[in-house]
């Protein structure tokens, strides 16, 4: 019998670098996450991987909560959040995947902040 996973923290290995907070989908290979562009993801990196191959735990998109994003610019806090590329978030609700509001604020690209998923 397969055993269940019912933690909302998922093990996989990183198909490349990855920084922690990035977006990230499933990767190439089974059980390999890779950096999500503008497309869906399966949840927020919750440490970095330094190269391929790491070890790499995922918070589940879908668990409730806040969790830690990077931005792709400036977004106030307040505001509604969506995927951008690199694996960022950008202010607005125009992407292929809308998060919920930014709780914290940034001012530039590459800065991290708080998001209520909604």
């Amino acid at each position: 019998m397969s055993g269940q996973n019912v933690s909302a923290m998922l093990s996989f290995d990183a198909e490349t670098a990855i920084a922690k907070h990035l977006r990230v989908k499933h990767g190439t290979a089974v059980g390999d996450v890779a950096i999500a562009g503008d497309e869906a993801s399966i949840g927020n990196a919750a440490n970095a991987a330094i190269s391929a191959g790491d070890a790499i735990t995922v918070i589940d998109k879908r668990a409730p909560g806040t969790r830690t994003f990077v931005a792709g610019g400036a977004i106030a806090a307040g505001d509604s959040f969506t995927s951008a590329a690199g694996g960022k978030v950008v202010t607005g609700t125009g992407g292929a995947e809308d998060f919920g509001i930014a709780l914290t604020a940034t001012t530039a690209d590459g800065e991290y902040f708080e998001g209520l998923i909604a």
